[in-house]
């Protein structure tokens, strides 16, 4: 393949991706939580110092933890996206003509078909579209392998869920055939164990019948190598979900769910310097301390902040204290948080009417039953048709699985006994609150 094509596959990048690559990312993590979610929301307040965000070391070599590695988040995002799969996956799908170590290890590491779709749910709550990839081990056709052989070996087709950025460019055409696409994964290399192991960048140019691997070193040219597919349909790919550049309900969510990330950080550091507080004392102690008892100025401090010397004060001197935020300014920090975790129950109301195009009613009957049962009933048509589509193509390529049928259950009757409203006040930390 002539370079200058090399060139164009490895900067491609389709124009929605352009502009929503970065939010894309950004509700990933959310959705995930942790230290990685911290690291790239948590706001840095404008005047604060270097200590203060990111620690330091004293000069006695101990070391001062900064608000940055003291912060936490609460996953209220992860709870959202769990409960409304509970919602979907409550009665799970029926299938039928799928041998059973495809629908108990559909990925061939372990996964059920169950969990991949899961996963495919869970990605279309957070960023509105993913992608399932079929793939298969190539087997030479003079070769014979036995049923027994297949099923020891996995020599059979699997698949995997691609995140939205993971399928960086792509063509449909006007019938809805996916012509062509390309995918991009960073791969840990690591085979010899004599050798530092590394990451490399690989795109792969996917097209009916052949896939070509392009290989991304740090520094050199990049190594093309063009595979054949035994599956000669159209791109084995299927796309669930509505690529777009427009933003996404799961974006206010995690807009508001940064702010409580920053309030409850401010929170959190207030409590701590309330229980670890700056001591004020006149100018004269320090003075009269270390003449009365002959010590150093070192030593002095070290008495003042707590061994069980009394603190001498000369006629006139302010009274010792202690700098603290008042009680009055924590609670009505705490007033605040309380009103975000309210903004983000409502916002995930309108996430639930967004998707099944219900007409939005007011924001007070954000979570009723006809709002939750349209959602599972939409989410289910969405999964059952991806998967449907997932059969094809996985009988195309191995006709021995052919019969492969699947019904997504989409009963909402055992919603009526659950409180919707109250389900997802507790996922976002408002139970007992009105």
């Amino acid at each position: 393949m002539a370079d200058e094509k090399v060139d164009i596959l490895i900067e491609r990048e389709h124009e929605i991706l352009t502009l929503r690559s970065y939010q894309l990312e950004i509700n990933r993590l959310g959705w995930k939580g942790g230290r990685p979610y911290i690291d790239a929301r948590l706001s840095r307040f404008a005047a604060e110092s270097e200590t203060d965000w990111s620690g330091g070391t004293r000069n006695d070599g101990s070391t001062v933890v900064g608000r940055k590695d003291r912060a936490y988040t609460v996953p209220y995002l992860s709870r959202i996206v769990d409960k409304i799969n509970q919602y979907v996956f409550g009665t799970l799908p029926v299938r039928s003509g799928i041998t059973p170590e495809i629908e108990n290890d559909i990925t061939s590491m372990g996964k059920s078909i169950d969990d991949l779709m899961i996963d495919v749910s869970s990605l279309l709550t957070v960023n509105g579209w993913c992608w399932i990839g079929i793939d298969a081990p190539e087997i030479p056709s003079e070769v014979q392998v036995s049923r027994a052989d297949k099923v020891a070996k996995k020599i059979r087709p699997y698949a995997q869920v691609y995140d939205a950025s993971q399928v960086v460019d792509w063509y449909i055409n006007s019938n809805g055939v996916i012509e062509w696409l390309i995918t991009e994964s960073v791969e840990y290399i690591a085979s010899n164990p004599v050798e530092k192991a590394y990451f490399q960048t690989v795109r792969r140019l996917w097209e009916p019948g052949v896939v070509t691997k392009i290989t991304i070193p740090e520094s050199g040219e990049a190594i093309v190598d063009v595979q054949s597919l035994s599956y000669t349909g159209s791109v084995p790919f299927v796309l669930v979900g509505t690529p777009s550049s427009e933003p996404h309900t799961f974006d206010s969510l995690e807009s508001i769910n940064r702010a409580i990330l920053d309030l409850c950080s401010a929170n959190f550091s207030n409590y701590y310097n309330t229980v670890y507080p700056q001591m004020y004392l006149p100018a004269s102690v320090m003075d009269t301390v270390m003449s009365s008892y002959n010590v150093t100025a070192e030593v002095a401090t070290t008495m003042i902040k707590g061994y069980s010397y009394p603190i001498l004060l000369a006629e006139g001197d302010v009274t010792p204290g202690y700098m603290m935020p008042g009680s009055s300014d924590i609670q009505a920090m705490r007033d605040e948080l309380g009103k975000l975790k309210q903004e983000l129950f409502e916002a995930t109301g309108l996430l639930l009417r967004k998707e099944t195009n219900a007409a939005e009613s007011a924001e007070s009957k954000g979570f009723d039953f006809l709002d939750l049962s349209m959602l599972v009933r939409a989410r289910s048509k969405t999964l059952q048709t991806a998967e449907e589509k997932l059969a094809q193509i996985m009988t195309v390529w191995d006709p021995s699985i052919s019969g492969y049928t699947v019904k997504y259950q989409s009963i909402v009757s055992e919603l009526e006994k659950s409180n919707v409203k109250d389900d997802m006040k507790e996922a976002v930390g408002l139970t007992g609150e009105e």
